[in-house]
């Protein structure tokens, strides 16, 4: 409590800033969620990160697909945890497979999966289709968790329709952690806004 104002003092974000983000997802179709299960960082890299130190013990696996974004291999390091990236080249699309992701699960037992949708640096877009086959092996193994960077959602082309792995896989949420923020959407990348739901 703030001294002489009674105001209570939050690290997660003020009410108004939890709301509006609580309104974005909602929108997104991902509803049950409270200011008890948001909270904001200094941008998406920094609730990366924390999440990372939260999730990842030393000797932890964290596996994603690649090409990635060059900091998810710099946060593995800080915290030491081993880090799998999976390639996904041309052939694929650059998008990850069903049984590539279930081979990677059963043989690396991570404790996380990481996955940016869309994918900096290549632009791949996952479909719903998509996210519900990989959905779809991610119930057979509940060991991992699920981390999503959703950064680059309002950036995709034509009639493309963004979802997110939460929206197709409600019964995953319990162990999904999504991740996003204002930077890249709003063209604001000085604003350092991030998000987890």
């Amino acid at each position: 409590e703030h001294p002489g104002t009674g105001a209570v003092l939050r690290t997660d974000g003020t009410d108004a800033l939890l709301d509006a983000f609580l309104q974005h997802i909602e929108a997104l179709g991902l509803t049950g969620y409270t200011r008890a299960n948001v909270s904001t960082g200094i941008g998406a890299k920094h609730i990366l990160y924390n999440l990372a130190e939260s999730l990842l013990d030393e000797g932890d696996t964290i596996v994603y697909p690649s090409p990635y974004w060059t900091t998810y291999a710099d946060i593995a390091d800080i915290v030491n945890a081993k880090a799998v990236p999976l390639p996904c080249p041309a052939s694929q699309d650059y998008k990850l497979t069903p049984a590539q992701l279930d081979q990677a699960l059963a043989t690396h037992k991570p404790k996380v999966f990481l996955f940016n949708n869309p994918s900096n640096p290549t632009g791949a877009a996952y479909t719903r289709a998509e996210l519900e086959a990989l959905a779809e092996v991610l119930r057979r193994h509940p060991h991992v968790w699920v981390l999503t960077d959703d950064m680059y959602e309002h950036l995709v082309y034509g009639d493309f329709e963004y979802t997110t792995i939460a929206q197709v896989a409600p019964d995953l949420i319990d162990r999904t952690l999504t991740v996003n923020g204002v930077s890249k959407a709003y063209a604001m990348t000085g604003w350092r806004i991030g998000y987890v739901a």
